[in-house]
């Protein structure tokens, strides 16, 4: 089974056929090379993250020479393990300071220096920093009762981080004199003055993996750490490039973070602009030539037909097309609706003229079968010497058949018709015995409506003719009205009589929706239904049922259109 897909479809393919190849070779090689200038990036970084990390390194190493030197070769830190005049102890303690302060000028990473002697009850503390007095308490408390816990790791720096603060600190001594080295992170050298991301950000991790420095920055930039094993990783909502180094001098991690740019960002803002703007000209100038070449031409004709298809035959092809083919294809569509435009309403023609003949041919057909029943009629009453009665009622007929031929029409006004029904009737009063009777019931505002004429008799001349029973008068109930649905409107005319009603067979044949046959019998009914087919194009509805006693026809014609279409046209 073949595929039909659309022209644009047809040439999107083509298109794509050369563009995804070149796609997707140009994005693997940008990757690529974004992966490579990333790569160097990292680098660079690493050799910065070594350089600020020696520093440190080299930093801590000195103060741990000068703690040690301190510890094992200053007499008045020695003097201080034994109880002291107070005035003695404080001028011993008054030399340790002041080779604090003289270590604190050199070093400006230092934040705070400490010096707790337990044997003769003091400390002293000095501070390389400016901090509140809250955070110096802090500290202080802090050293003091780790001093008299007995428990002190004085193997290492460790980190300390107090009200936001963070620090490390070294511990050395024994027997209750310690001298303490407190370093502030905050004043490490760093890439930036402050936290400005453009410039590369220095953070700083305990072994844990904890924030010491930046915490409100990172924590606004979604700054994850990862510990992985990769060369440099993406953080931040894939904006920051991080690569990071543990310091086993310092017990902790350096992680240096730069802005993340791509390929786009290192090139040339200019360049990359008139790229763009010139692929985005060349794209919109292809696409407007196969619009006009290929796709509009194609457009059209889909419109055409589809025009074409919900019945306006007049739509027609443009004639300017600048593509050969396309010119051909139109002159060619055009011409031959103009030819089946041409057939189709000498059909039309042909079919309405066959129509109004079939119709003229069933009314005919109807009228013989009355005449012949007056003649009936009159010439019982000659042989029963009833000359009074024949003389009205030739009159009577005179004037139905007077109405009858001025009256040729496809439509009459329903009172016309209602007005023939009753000079039938009369015509029967004149030669039954036993005459019929007929009421008729009809909203004053429908008697101008537009119905086939003998619509109405030939059901009401059925009823005389099959449904009355000896000895009993026939009763005929004639009612008219409007009938309202959610889909339309009707004009419901109904028909019933207290006669025989009709035999099983018959209402089953007379209630069929298929294609009518004549069968001698019924003609009259027959006829009309087949008159309304034509007609109303079989949106008329007949019903034909039996009551307790006699019969019911029920004929249900549309309204809609109103009455425009349906003058009393000969």
């Amino acid at each position: 089974m073949n595929t039909h897909i659309s022209s644009k479809k047809q040439i999107l393919q083509v298109l794509m056929l050369f563009v995804v190849p070149l796609v997707l070779f140009l994005t693997g090689y940008n990757f690529y090379t974004m992966r490579a200038m990333n790569e160097r990036v990292a680098e660079s970084n690493r050799s910065a993250v070594y350089l600020y990390e020696s520093s440190l390194e080299k930093d801590l190493q000195d103060i741990d020479l000068f703690l040690a030197n301190l510890v094992v070769g200053d007499t008045n830190f020695q003097r201080l393990h034994s109880e002291m005049e107070p005035v003695e102890a404080h001028l011993c303690a008054k030399q340790i300071v002041d080779r604090y302060q003289e270590l604190i000028s050199t070093k400006q990473i230092i934040g705070g220096m400490f010096l707790f002697t337990e044997p003769n009850g003091l400390y002293r503390e000095i501070y390389g920093g400016a901090y509140s007095y809250s955070l110096k308490e802090q500290m202080l408390t802090y050293f003091e009762q780790l001093t008299q816990s007995g428990s002190i790791d004085r193997s290492r720096w460790q980190v300390l981080s107090l009200d936001g603060q963070a620090f490390l600190y070294r511990v050395l001594g024994t027997n209750g004199v310690y001298s303490i080295c407190a370093v502030d992170l905050d004043m490490l050298l760093a890439p930036q003055d402050s936290t400005d991301p453009s410039s590369g950000v220095l953070l700083y991790t305990g072994p844990d993996g904890t924030l010491l420095t930046s915490v409100e920055w990172a924590q606004g930039a979604n700054i994850q750490i990862q510990y992985t094993d990769d060369a440099f990783y993406l953080t931040g909502a894939g904006k920051y490039l991080a690569v990071q180094d543990y310091s086993d001098v310092a017990g902790v991690w350096f992680v240096y973070l730069t802005p993340y740019q791509n390929l786009f960002h290192q090139m040339d803002f200019l360049l990359l602009f008139l790229m763009s703007a010139v692929l985005l000209i060349l794209l919109l100038v292809c696409c407007y030539i196969l619009k006009g070449l290929f796709l509009k031409p194609m457009e059209h004709l889909v419109q055409t037909m589809n025009a074409i298809k919900s019945g306006d035959l007049d739509a027609k092809m443009e004639t300017n097309y600048r593509v050969m083919e396309f010119q051909q294809m139109s002159d060619t569509f055009n011409g031959m609706m103009e030819e089946i435009k041409s057939l189709k309403i000498s059909a039309y023609e042909k079919e309405l003229e066959l129509q109004q003949a079939q119709l003229q041919y069933l009314q005919i057909q109807i009228r013989p079968h009355f005449f012949l029943n007056c003649l009936k009629n009159l010439y019982a009453l000659a042989q029963e010497q009833q000359y009074d009665r024949i003389q009205r009622m030739i009159l009577a007929l005179s004037d139905y058949l007077r109405y009858l031929f001025s009256n040729n029409m496809t439509f009459v006004p329903l009172q016309d018709e209602l007005r023939s029904v009753k000079r039938y009737l009369l015509l029967e009063q004149m030669s039954a015995s036993c005459p019929p009777v007929c009421e008729i019931d009809a909203d004053e505002r429908l008697l101008d409506f537009q119905v086939p004429p003998m619509s109405i008799l030939t059901f009401v001349e059925n009823s005389v003719k099959h449904a009355s029973l000896p000895g009993e008068a026939l009763s005929i109930y004639i009612k008219v009205m409007e009938l309202k649905t959610e889909d339309a409107q009707y004009i419901n005319i109904s028909i019933s009589d207290n006669g025989s009603g009709f035999p099983p067979e018959t209402l089953e044949k007379l209630n069929r929706a298929e294609k009518i046959e004549y069968t001698g019998q019924h003609v009259g009914i027959l006829n009309v239904k087949h008159r309304f087919a034509l007609l109303y194009q079989g949106k008329s509805i007949f019903s034909f049922s039996n009551l307790k006693k006699g019969s019911r026809i029920e004929l249900f014609i549309p309204e809609e259109g109103g009455n425009d279409d349906r003058s009393c046209s000969r």
